[in-house]
Formats: C-alpha cells, structure tokens, sequence
C-alpha cells in the first residue's frame, strides 16, 4: 500500500485543528441553507416532491447504506436512467437519461456543486473523468422542464455531485475496509468552524484511498487488473456576522485526484467469454490509464434581503495518457483490435498463441493517448423572491462565460510478443500521432421564475447559448470552427389536489451542440415532454411519469470507445429524427407500522420500474459503427426496454441490514430490429448486493458489503472491442468511526 502525501497532510491538519469548535447558530445555517441551494439543482429530497419537473435526490444516508464507490450502482435507484457497463467498477461511467445516449455521459449535463465538472463540456464532452462518489454527502438527478437553467446540454437532463459541505460544528470520521481481490479503502473526514474576527471561519477536509488488484486475469503472464485512486478535497469559507445588515461569505474550494489503472479497450470473443468471462487477452498486459485531475473553485454568496447573488470562478484540469493497445500487424497488414477479434490468426496473437517479432511487418501496436484538457470559467446566479398580487415569484437569473480545450499529444510504439511476453521494439516520436488541439468558447444565459398562485405552480424559463468550436490538427494543418447560437425555452407546471397529491408536467426544448471534430454545424435538437403524478405522505411516496422525447436530430460521435476506428475518430454523425418515450414508476415506503414493529426500527422498502423504448425514424448510413445501415424503426443501442431496481432494509438503533436487486434488460450493442443477434447483444441480468453495519462501540460500527451475491456471470458491453463481463461477487469489511 502507498503512503501518499496527501494523506499526511490529511493527518496533519487533523492534529492542528482538533481544538477548535464553535456551537451551531440559526441564522448562519439558514444562510447556508440558501448558499447551497444556489448550488443544488434539487436541494433536498422533501425539494424534489414539490418541482415541476421529475427529479431524485439521493441523501447522505442512503449513499452510505452500501458504501458504493461505483456511480452506475448508485444511479440504479433511480428511474430513467440507462447505463453501459464497461470495467466493472463505474470508473468511467457511462450514463444516459431518457433514452439519451449513454456514450461517455456525453448527453448529459454534469456538475460537482453546481460547477461544470466534465474535462471539457464543450470541446470535448466524451472525455474519462468522473468525481469519487464516496466523498459526496449527496447525488442530484434532474429531467424534464426543470433542466433549462442546467445546460449546455438539455435532451437528457443534469446529474450533480454535492461535495461535503462545511459544517457547522466538528465532524471527524473515518473508514478503514477490506476486501477480495486485495482491495483497500481508506477515507477520511475532518471538519469545524469557529469565530474569525466578527464573522465565522469553517473548513472540510476529504481524503480517500480506493485500490483493487482487479477481478480478471492476463493469459500466460499474469499481473494486476485493478486501479488505485486517490482523491482529496479541501473546502475553506469565511463569512460574516449571520445578523449583519449584507451578509456575505467566501468559499476557496481544492481538489485533487490521481488514478492508475491497469485497464483495456480489448474484450473477449463470444467462445472465449463463455469459457472464462475474466480472462484477459496477452497483448493488453501493458495496458494502463495513468491519469490526475485538479479542480480550484472560489464562491462568493452576498444577500441584499431583497435578492442574493452567488458567484463562483472555477477552473478544472484534466491530464491523461492511457496506453493501450491499437493495433495488430501481421505479414505487412494492419488491423485494428476490434477487427483482430474476428479473425484467428489476429486472434491468435491476441492470445499470444502466435509469436510477432516486433517488425514494421509483425508487431503490436499501442498508442499513448496522452491528452490534457482545461476548462475554466465564471458564473453568477441572481435570486429574489417576492409578490404580486396573489402570485409569489422565485425569479432566477444566471450567466456563464466558459473556455475549455482537448490538447491531444499522441505516439504510436510497437511491441514484439514472443511466448505471450511483451517487448517494445520501436518507440514513436512524442506528438507524431494525433497530435490536435479543441477548443471552444461558450456564453450561457439563462432566466425562469417559478410562480406560485394557490394550488398552482408554473414555471416558465428561457436559455441560450452561443459556442465557438475550433479544431486545430497539427500534423495534417487542417482547420475547423463552428458557431452555434440557440434559444431553449421551457414551461414547468404542477397542481396540487392535496397536500399529497400532485400532478406535473411540462415541455422544453432539448439541445446540444456539436463538438469541434463535427463538419457541420447541426445541433442536437429535440422537443421533450413529460406528465406524471406523485404523492407523499410521511410513510409512504410513489411517483409515476410518462415521458416523450421528439429528436428533430440525434448527433452520435465516433469514438475508440464505440468501437470506431481510423480516420472517423472523432467525427461526429446526424442521425436524424429520433423518438424516445417510456415510463417512470418509483415508490418507497416504511412498512414498520403496518406490522406493529417497535418505534425504534424501521423497513424501508423501495422499487422503480422504467420502460424505454427508442427508435430512429428515418432511413441512413452511417459510419458510425453502433449505428451502421439504419431503417425507420430500428432501435438505439444500450437502451434496455425494462429495468427495475428493489431494495428492503431493517433499521434497528445498533445495527441495520441492507438488500438491492436490480434487473436490466438485455440491450443491443448495434442499432437494428427484431431479435437480437447473440453477437450484438448484452445479456439481461439481476445483481442482488448485501450490506450490514453494526455498533460495537458508541464511535465504533463495524460493516460488510456484498457486492453481486450470487456471482451471476452476464456480459454487459461488447465495446469498445468484444465481450466485457459485469463485475463478479466481490465483499468488503471494516471499521467505520465517527467522533
């Protein structure tokens, strides 16, 4: 196990601060309240009941039940949402919302904090970072009407992270946790405010180690599969006087985190999965993703009384290289992995069956796929309530400008194998393959106003955005902008029957542009509608929403992930008109009191159902290799037509007991009809996870986690190159303290 830097630091601070303390005060909390809920794009889960808009709020409580640290088994819990698996561990998820394209999270918005958190949101959206999940105290989940003011990308809807907030008073926990396939969990927290001046001084340190030797094993040599990851993150906010006349507050927020992973694009044959779904091919030994990210925010929250205003500067950076194998050449011709899968002889290689001696003629070929990205910005939100007449107003006003950039500095080494053992013969010149830059520019405005009048809630709201996209490739000197500019317009509405019932719906435009590499200037564009009903008692709550979603144009970009290869990489494709429509059904309820159980515990049970169905509407071709030759009525891929997700817990005041199962239909890897060829298909499974926690000591609880009880084997992609297992049964235990 390393000892990191980070993690002394960590300790250190601990140490320096452990004296200080300061008793919680109302009014500093309220204006806190209001500061996060700036930040928020739901706030609280009692928030999500009374919008006008479908909406989840995930809570501190429920994300600490399993100890998830993989964001797809997370999402799982809530309805809508359709996931591609692809390494087992959520490391690089890939999430859609509605029907939306599940690629990268490409068609979504996502946020930490209210902040753009993706590489580069707009220059390039498909790119590999995902916040740590088991430092966030919250996981926000908005769709419909109510992602107007969350953009740029709006078809799908908007997921945000909520990091530890500053509290109020000490906190001090830490986990230490166990587990097969030697994996470690180390996390640490430590927060407190005190008096500074005539104002208040708080701060909130996370720190996180997360390592695995990985569940699949290299033919012939062996070796690690797993990642380690470390992630640390420090806030520092400095306010005045809770009862001065302008209240004000100042938060410095910093993050780092830095992963290696031993992972490939390279999958296996259908033959080779059913006889050892966990193996791994020779010629990805050398694989590995070796990557960090750095995150510097500044907010400042001012209240006039009659309206407040939250600015935050923020910048993101993000630097990877993951080195993995492209290509394999053998007698002269070159083939690219997923190709290689289909043929025996390139298979053979594959396997390290056959030996290349690492000539330009006989060798494997792996990319450095070294690239940097950047995005930085500024955004103000302005917020006052107040009445006229017999209406009360939220009225909400914001404006973002935003730069990011992909800088891509590529090479190309060939490698011999020779008895399944990896040599490197040639190493390419930095920059010699690749090598580009993106770029784009972005101004966001936005304005809506929720209005209440009686039983009634409307809200209408407004955005638009103008982008800027450039291409730059150095090795061909080819250029390419676009510009983009678009109105996007919604209308929320909600009626309340009773102080339980509410019914809902609602119309927006959806949009996203096109990224530099497109080579046109069409926009992604749908109108999406949304009716549902909810009720909410103290005990129980279900929700149930119908939804369709009218692409005029679905975009689809091709990527090594999606299997695409040569000189479409990067491209981007018009697939035109699109429906996506389904259903949401969502319920949870303590069933305690029915049953007469003591006061003191509680059985939470919770279910949702989602039915989505998604289906092109014209007639193409494409090079785009998961869309392929299209006909009007050929379905989208890694879209399941039925999902559910059931949990049932026991909540007694020493210990609690968790159970979730979730079922995923099988899904097609490639867009087309009918049944599904065994070949272009994920398969349908149901994954049961099991969690406990027990108090042996007043600051000591003792926890185990079961992640895939009853090791239920299914393939859950077949990109980018070949069949790609879920994760197998895997278990967790430790020691959690809280002080």
């Amino acid at each position: 196990m390393k000892i990191h830097l980070k993690t002394a630091l960590l300790a250190s601070t601990i140490i320096a601060f452990n004296n200080i303390s300061l008793p919680a005060m109302a009014e500093e909390n309220d204006h806190a309240s209001t500061v996060m809920e700036r930040v928020m794009v739901i706030g609280s889960a009692e928030r999500a009941q009374d919008l006008t808009g479908s909406a989840q709020f995930i809570d501190e409580e429920t994300l600490d039940e399993h100890k998830y640290t993989d964001i797809n088994r997370v999402l799982y819990q809530v309805p809508g949402v359709n996931i591609q698996e692809e390494e087992g561990y959520g490391n690089r998820p890939n999430i859609g919302l509605r029907g939306g394209r599940s690629e990268r999270s490409a068609d979504i918005t996502l946020m930490e904090d209210g902040i753009l958190i993706a590489p580069a949101p707009y220059a390039a959206p498909s790119a590999y970072y995902f916040p740590r999940v088991n430092r966030m105290e919250a996981v926000e989940v908005r769709k419909g009407s109510s992602t107007i003011k969350f953009g740029p990308r709006t078809t799908s809807g908007a997921i945000n992270l909520v990091s530890s907030s500053v509290p109020s008073e000490r906190e001090i926990e830490a986990l230490v946790g166990y587990g097969t396939e030697n994996t470690q969990r180390l996390q640490g927290h430590y927060g407190d405010s005190v008096a500074f001046g005539s104002g208040n001084f708080g701060f909130v340190i996370d720190a996180s180690h997360d390592a695995t030797d990985g569940f699949k094993d290299i033919d012939i040599v062996g070796g690690d599969t797993g990642y380690s990851i470390q992630d640390i993150m420090g806030k520092m906010k400095f306010s005045t006087d809770p009862t001065a006349d302008i209240f004000q507050s100042l938060e410095i927020k910093l993050g780092a985190t830095e992963e290696d992973s031993d992972e490939t694009y390279l999958g296996l044959t259908q033959d080779d999965f059913d006889s050892d779904p966990f193996r791994r091919y020779a010629a990805s030994q050398v694989d590995n993703m070796d990557a960090n990210h750095r995150q510097y925010h500044i907010r400042h929250f001012i209240d006039f009384g009659s309206f407040d205003a939250t600015t935050t500067l923020y910048h993101n950076q993000f630097s990877r290289n993951w080195y993995k194998l492209n290509d394999v050449t053998i007698g002269g011709v070159e083939m690219g992995i997923d190709d290689s899968l289909d043929n025996p002889v390139y298979l053979a290689a594959l396997r390290g069956e056959l030996d290349l001696d690492g000539s330009a003629a006989n060798n494997l070929t792996l990319r450095a796929n070294n690239r940097d990205y950047y995005a930085t910005g500024i955004q103000t939100d302005l917020a006052s309530q107040f009445g006229i007449g017999k209406t009360d107003h939220d009225l909400e006003f914001g404006i973002r400008y935003h730069y990011d950039k992909e800088d891509r500095f590529q090479e190309e080494d060939q490698y011999a194998i020779i008895d399944g053992v990896m040599t490197r013969t040639n190493e390419g010149a930095p920059g010699s393959n690749a090598n580009r830059h993106a770029t784009a520019k972005a101004t966001a405005l936005y304005v809506q106003d929720e209005i209440s009048a009686g039983s009634w809630t409307f809200v209408p709201g407004v955005r638009y955005e103008y982008v800027e996209t450039k291409r730059e490739d150095f090795n061909s000197g080819a250029e390419r902008t676009n510009f983009v500019d678009e109105i996007i317009p919604g209308l929320g509405l909600a009626y309340d029957f009773t102080d339980q019932i509410t019914m809902f719906g609602g119309i927006h435009k959806g949009f996203a542009p096109p990224s530099p590499s497109s080579t046109n200037e069409d926009n992604e564009e749908s109108i999406n509608y949304e009716l549902g009903a909810r009720y909410n008692s103290q005990m129980f709550n279900a929700e149930l929403v119908g939804f369709f979603n009218d692409y005029s144009n679905l975009l689809g970009e091709c990527t090594l992930s999606s299997g695409c290869s040569g000189g479409s990489t990067g491209q981007q494709f018009n697939a035109g008109e699109v429906d996506a429509y389904g259903i949401e059904f969502s319920i949870g309820y303590d069933v305690a009191p029915a049953f007469n159980v003591r006061e003191d515990i509680s059985l939470p049970i919770d279910f949702n159902y989602t039915y989505t169905k998604a289906e092109f509407q014209n007639d193409f071709v494409s090079a785009f290799d998961e869309w392929g030759n299209v006909s009007a009525g050929d379905e989208l891929p890694y879209i399941p037509e039925h999902q559910f997700y059931i949990s049932a817990g026991v909540v007694a005041p020493d210990w609690e007991v968790h159970v979730a199962g979730k079922y995923v239909d099988e899904m097609r890897t490639q867009a087309g009809s009918g049944s599904i060829p065994d070949d272009q298909g994920t398969d349908a499974h149901f994954i049961v996870d099991l969690a406990g926690e027990y108090k042996i000591f007043d600051n000591t609880h003792l926890f185990g986690t079961v992640d895939n009880l009853f090791d239920t084997e299914y393939v859950a992609s077949r990109r980018p190159a070949g069949a790609r297992p879920g994760k197998p049964l895997t278990a967790l235990a430790g020691l959690k303290f809280e002080f």
